[in-house]
């Protein structure tokens, strides 16, 4: 028999994980076939699902659903994130179905997660006595005796974004995967370039976002081969040891000329 606990608020929440042995967290279990035969839910904590827009970012509660996100309108939330969050299922799913469900799903990183970490999100967790922040990049699990806490986003101009996601439109496959890509320029040169994809594997790359700001535009097709002979190199180097569909490899750098040559 399975059971489904509630909690009044975060510290009643720490207080029965701390003392049910084998107790899992879930959110709106969207994304779940099969409940864990014991499981506490976030729904009805509001600490938990509170929302605030900041000049620089917004503050998303774990608990947040992908609706109440929507619902703060196109212009207040960025163009990679928003058209990831009305991409997935339909009204009646995403009123369930919460932000922090999307990112800690462990199997395969879901829809969101290419634009969060395009965009550097940070992630707040917290404990009966201590409060950690950590770059999604670095995100692997929730640490044990934390609980994630508020999802930082931060608001980025956005000349040009893609959003894009790949694979099947029904289901998960080895081939699922988001897309997102962010570039701002200035007089003709780079100032900001953000990609990432995520799907059996998250990517981002640093070090390529680096080398192209200061970069002067228009970009030549000769840029553009430089460019993605560089994110083949790292994308190959970054998955060496997992198994990655070449069809989800191709169809990312198939993105990622497509994204530079809104450059030319």
């Amino acid at each position: 028999m399975k059971s489904v606990l509630f909690a009044k608020n975060i510290n009643d929440l720490l207080t029965q994980l701390k003392n049910n042995q084998g107790l899992q967290l879930v959110g709106g279990c969207t994304g779940i076939d099969v409940l864990p035969d014991k499981s506490i839910s976030t729904h009805g904590i509001k600490e938990l699902a509170q929302i605030e827009l900041h000049e620089r970012y917004i503050q998303i509660g774990p608990g947040a659903t992908l609706e109440d996100i929507i619902n703060l309108g196109r212009n207040h939330i960025p163009s990679v994130l928003y058209e990831a969050l009305v991409s997935i299922a339909n009204p009646m799913i995403r009123n369930m179905a919460t932000i922090g469900g999307n990112i800690c799903s462990m199997q395969h990183k879901c829809t969101l997660y290419a634009p969060l970490l395009a965009l550097e999100t940070k992630l707040e967790f917290k404990s009966f006595s201590e409060t950690i922040v950590e770059s999604l990049q670095k995100f692997k699990k929730v640490p044990d005796g934390f609980v994630l806490s508020n999802i930082r986003v931060p608001l980025m101009d956005e000349d040009i974004s893609v959003f894009r996601r790949i694979g099947s439109e029904n289901k998960i496959t080895e081939t699922s995967a988001s897309y997102a890509f962010i570039a701002n320029t200035e007089k003709n040169i780079i100032i900001e370039i953000k990609l990432a994809l995520a799907g059996p594997i998250a990517f981002k790359s640093k070090s390529i976002e680096n080398q192209l700001i200061g970069h002067r535009l228009p970009l030549s097709v000769k840029d553009i081969d430089v460019i993605q002979d560089k994110i083949y190199q790292e994308f190959n180097e970054a998955t060496a040891n997992q198994m990655i569909s070449n069809v989800l490899k191709q169809q990312f750098l198939n993105l990622t000329r497509y994204s530079f040559e809104q450059l030319t």
